[in-house]
């Protein structure tokens, strides 16, 4: 049974909150910017995702050295995003970052696995 959700915000609510949780911050929050990257993208539009994106990247305590910081980057950039053919034939969409297709923070589709990279739309 899935769990129904308590609490609702709108997009700029969110984008606030995801603002005020810009790395390098306490744990509580590092964790829920690590939820927009892992869990919040695929919960968004296209459109949320590139507003937010931009949002973001314009904040002046954005620290684009900072390692999560850059995996957002690489997750929210509109023009950072693949649909990748495994040898499975399965098709995966991933973001590029470090010289990997990356499905999250920690995982990603070993080169030797991948048959088809293409530019997501």
């Amino acid at each position: 049974m899935k769990k129904k959700q308590r609490f609702e915000i709108d997009f700029f609510e969110f984008s606030f909150l995801v603002e005020a949780c810009i790395p390098p911050r306490p744990i509580a929050r590092t964790v829920f910017f690590q939820n927009v990257i892992e869990k919040y993208y695929h919960e968004l539009t296209k459109n949320e995702r590139a507003r937010l994106y931009e949002w973001i990247c314009r904040e002046h305590s954005f620290d684009r050295e900072n390692e999560l910081c850059q995996i957002f980057i690489a997750r929210y950039n509109p023009e950072n995003q693949y649909l990748v053919e495994d040898i499975k034939g399965e098709k995966h969409e991933l973001f590029l970052h470090n010289g990997e297709y990356r499905k999250s923070i920690t995982s990603w589709l070993p080169k030797e696995n991948i048959k088809h990279i293409e530019k997501a739309n």
